[in-house]
């Protein structure tokens, strides 16, 4: 059940993708800096699940932990607070 919600979340937030750039524009995610992500709260999710995605293929991982997204996330927005110039994407690496 936690796994659908997460599922249905997610189709939810994707929907809202363009909103850390004006729709049409294209997004360069390995430039998406702390300051652009912690500008845009409605992006947060839509942007974790992209990174999430990416990697997956990278890793073969195809699983969602809906409790490591989470954490994901709080330790994305902790390690922006003190470092507005961070590329997100380097976060990750």
């Amino acid at each position: 059940m936690k796994t659908i919600m997460i599922t249905a979340a997610a189709l939810a937030c994707l929907a809202t993708l363009p909103t850390i750039a004006s729709a049409g524009q294209d997004v360069d995610m390995t430039e998406l800096t702390c300051k652009e992500f912690m500008g845009d709260p409605d992006g947060i999710m839509p942007t974790i699940f992209w990174i999430d995605g990416y990697l997956s293929k990278a890793t073969g991982n195809t699983f969602i932990d809906p409790d490591q997204m989470v954490k994901n996330v709080q330790d994305v927005i902790e390690a922006c607070k003190d470092n507005p110039d961070q590329k997100i994407f380097d976060l990750f690496n």
